[in-house]
């Protein structure tokens, strides 16, 4: 009781009742006026039009443009209030997403560069390894149980090259299924998607124009006659002319990306404090 005689006592007091009662009669403190002030501007509506056009590739009807204008209001009011709740504060989803919006405009100083004849022409010279056509592989094939035992197979082979028989000839072993005889020009992709992986890898060892194996795959054990591979060859340019001009685009946008960033980090003085600057200095 003493202490409420005190003068800092009942200024305290009276300071919070105060309070209290300014509270219940004005409410907790609201944002300003202008926090509550959605402008729409001329450079709103064409940043509206020009992103919906480089999505539809044409301007937005009337109905479609009210719409994106909707929608711009209540993503800018939603926006604010998230800001006057302080919901950007150590927040790593927001944190994420305007480190991806500065980089989409670093890379926006590489979109409007056009990729020149010279530039492609030279990242194909220089590249030509990475744009090779698949093999081609042209043989017939005899397929024999997973039961039969590779000596088996074997014995099988010399016999077919001591009668002297050729693909097309009747009356060859192997047992017939759903799985075709004469393969012409398959390519690796479909060898692997028919026999498994490593099929064709054999047959890139095996001698031409005679009957060679036994070789296996997930059906068992085959014998085949190659009479042709085609090597892997670099693919004309204008059959990966797209695909040049993609990966060019995207060194350009790497590139812009890090000038941007290289340009920004010389105005910030990066102070490295504890163990992260035992980290920096060693």
């Amino acid at each position: 009781m003493q202490l409420l005689k005190k003068p800092i006592a009942q200024i305290l007091i009276f300071g919070c009742c105060l309070a209290a009662i300014l509270l219940i009669v004005f409410g907790a403190k609201n944002p300003g006026l202008e926090d509550k002030k959605v402008l729409i501007g001329n450079a709103d509506v064409a940043q509206l039009i020009a992103s919906w056009e480089r999505t539809w590739k044409r301007l937005p009807t009337k109905e479609e443009l009210d719409g994106l204008l909707q929608n711009h209001v209540r993503e800018e009011i939603l926006y604010r209030e998230a800001l006057n709740q302080d919901m950007d504060e150590n927040n790593a989803m927001i944190r994420r997403g305007l480190i991806v919006q500065m980089n989409m405009l670093a890379e926006s100083q590489a979109q409007d560069k056009k990729v020149s004849e010279e530039a492609i022409q030279a990242y194909y010279d220089l590249r030509k390894d990475q744009f090779m056509s698949s093999p081609e592989y042209t043989f017939t094939q005899l397929s024999f149980d997973q039961t039969s035992t590779e000596e088996e197979i074997e014995k099988i082979k010399q016999q077919l090259i001591e009668d002297g028989k050729q693909p097309d000839s009747d009356d060859l072993p192997g047992k017939q299924g759903m799985l075709q005889r004469d393969f012409d020009g398959a390519r690796l992709y479909d060898l692997g998607r028919t026999f498994g992986e490593g099929f064709a890898e054999q047959l890139d060892e095996l001698p031409q124009n005679t009957w060679a194996g036994p070789v296996k795959s997930g059906y068992g054990w085959h014998l085949v006659y190659i009479e042709n591979i085609k090597a892997s060859e670099p693919l004309p340019l204008t059959e990966v002319r797209d695909a040049i001009i993609t990966e060019l685009q995207y060194e350009e946008a790497e590139a812009a990306r890090e000038q941007f960033y290289t340009e920004l980090r010389q105005e910030y003085d990066v102070v490295y404090e504890g163990i992260a600057k035992d980290l920096v200095n060693d």
